[in-house]
């Protein structure tokens, strides 16, 4: 599949939504993720862009790049930015924090989607010359069972992706097992 660069951060969102829709159409994409699949998957990267036109800082010009193929039963996804990116895992914690508060806010859960639905997630923060990278790979979620990506344990981090994140993070992530605030 091709890769799409959106660089006017006004109409980005928009303009992956026209890339989006196309996937309907495109029947490898359908077999490898069902149709509840698909719109996952177009949650998944909508978040993304949409929290890096919302909230990201690009020093320069912006540039989102969307890199989308299909092999076999699996979409790999790739998204590379010229923002001057973030720290992940504190947005994690933010995030998996308002699951625990006495009256949880519909916003702010878009990353624990992402870790929820995406498999092999890779990212890689911006530094000096080096763009921000987040890579995942999704395939047919749960056998079409779309609670099922939203269990409490599911909203865990991988201790390998947390490690290529920091220390800081590692004394949060369980070595395995359900978080400890979801039983």
């Amino acid at each position: 599949m091709p890769t799409h660069a959106f660089t006017d951060l006004d109409r980005a969102v928009d303009a992956f939504h026209v890339v989006a829709d196309g996937w309907d159409a495109d029947r490898s994409m359908v077999k490898a993720l069902g149709a509840d699949g698909l719109h996952v998957l177009r949650l998944t990267l909508h978040e993304w862009i949409a929290n890096l036109v919302q909230h990201a800082s690009f020093p320069g010009e912006a540039e989102i790049v969307l890199t989308v193929e299909v092999e076999g039963d699996v979409v790999r996804c790739a998204i590379e930015d010229t923002s001057d990116g973030f720290d992940l895992a504190a947005h994690l914690e933010t995030q998996r924090s308002i699951l625990d508060a006495p009256a949880p806010s519909e916003r702010g859960r878009g990353l624990l989607m992402l870790v929820s639905c995406a498999e092999d997630l890779d990212f890689r923060p911006a530094s000096e010359g080096v763009r921000q990278r987040l890579a995942f790979a999704m395939r047919d979620p749960a056998g079409g069972d779309l609670g099922a990506l939203f269990r409490p344990a599911d909203l865990e981090l991988d201790p390998d992706l947390a490690r290529s994140m920091g220390d800081g993070y590692l004394s949060d992530v369980p070595a395995s097992g359900p978080s400890p605030r979801h039983p």
